[in-house]
């Protein structure tokens, strides 16, 4: 398919465009105002996100359906989700977008105490909590997408617990001191639902006699209860469990590449607040462990059946509304990179609003996927 590579080509220009026109000079900012220099790179990645948006969902006309609760834009919290395929991390943005942008009044979210008045940067921005992603350590040597994500101050893991635990502790005492909200996105697999590493799952779970599963991969439960722990005393409020289902994934980039991707796309958010979970780091690994066998059952009744009831209570889950793609975060997107010289027919397409794009934000409010 011809689009796949001019897609993953405009795509892959935005951001070399955008680390060389953008990021370079302000970088310097960072030896000055340091506070400063933090609103605009977290401002210009903000911007940049709302690309693959458009460029997904207009371009490889993807559906994206929405279920669950709404994702408070303001508070600082940890998202864990499965990793069905390597390119989980382009949904993303896609699901949390559409995730915060309206709430649903039966899904209560807990306003964090130290709450300001919006400024301009948060409104533009989307949000006063910023979206931080766990990635291998190799992913920062990429050219551009690597050194932007430095640049952001994403956390990096090695999968050698000595130097990860050095990194992390690191890491939260930096945002704790910035007093810097955040939604840290956190695959606890640690890798993609591949068959080579559904095999070794498999195989550890025969070790160490725990359940096989066919839909996940056993998650790494010391980086994210080391991750809890250390974010509770710096205003962790919520921990989101986020499961993901596709009806024909692309497994890797090259099938981004060669235009096979999913039309459809299944996001589920459930909401804990930090009250909810416990506090010892024992216990948090195996609320996980937990979580991630619902997820099994859930997503093996998705793919047999073809629906999943994704709550784990009796409370009614929330429901997302269809979106529109024109209020201030678009405009100031479009201006951005349409000053760059790319993403112009996008931005043609984003300022018809949602009419021009397959949003589907479909809803159930009895909390299934069908």
């Amino acid at each position: 398919m011809a689009a796949g590579p001019i897609i993953c080509g405009a795509w892959y220009f935005t951001i070399l465009a955008g680390f060389y026109i953008l990021y370079c000079p302000v970088m310097y900012l960072m030896f000055i105002n340091h506070h400063l220099y933090r609103k605009i790179v977290d401002l210009l990645f903000a911007l940049w996100e709302l690309y693959p948006v458009a460029l997904f969902q207009w371009c490889y006309g993807t559906k994206l359906h929405h279920y669950g609760d709404y994702v408070n834009p303001n508070e600082t919290t940890i998202i864990v989700m499965n990793h069905r395929t390597r390119v989980d991390w382009n949904y993303v943005w896609i699901a949390l977008y559409h995730a915060t942008q309206s709430n649903y009044p039966e899904c209560i979210c807990k306003e964090p105490a130290i709450m300001e008045e919006a400024n301009f940067f948060d409104t533009v921005a989307g949000g006063k909590s910023r979206i931080k992603i766990v990635l291998k350590d190799e992913i920062k040597s990429v050219p551009g997408m690597g050194w932007i994500m430095q640049l952001n101050f994403f956390l990096y893991v090695k999968r050698n617990w000595q130097e990860d635990q050095v990194n992390m502790s690191q890491y939260v005492e930096y945002y704790k001191k910035l007093r810097y909200r955040q939604r840290v996105v956190l695959f606890p697999e640690g890798t993609d639902l591949s068959e080579d590493n559904k095999r070794r799952s498999e195989k550890y779970a025969l070790t160490k006699q725990l359940p096989v599963y066919d839909y996940v991969l056993h998650p790494r439960t010391t980086g994210w209860s080391t991750l809890c722990s250390s974010l509770r005393p710096a205003g962790l409020v919520s921990v989101y469990d986020v499961t993901v289902a596709y009806d024909t994934p692309a497994q890797t980039e090259l099938d981004l590449l060669r235009g096979n991707v999913p039309r459809h796309v299944y996001f589920y958010f459930k909401r804990y607040a930090i009250e909810e979970l416990p506090s010892e780091e024992e216990a948090l690994r195996t609320w996980l462990m937990n979580r991630w066998t619902e997820k099994n059952a859930c997503l093996q009744k998705f793919h047999t059946d073809g629906w999943c009831d994704f709550r784990h209570d009796n409370q009614q889950a929330g429901c997302r509304k269809n979106s529109t793609l024109a209020d201030s975060r678009k405009i100031a997107s479009l201006t951005v990179y349409s000053d760059l010289g790319i993403g112009q027919r996008v931005g043609d397409v984003l300022a018809q609003g949602s009419s021009a794009i397959p949003l589907g934000n479909d809803c159930e409010l009895n909390g299934t996927m069908p």
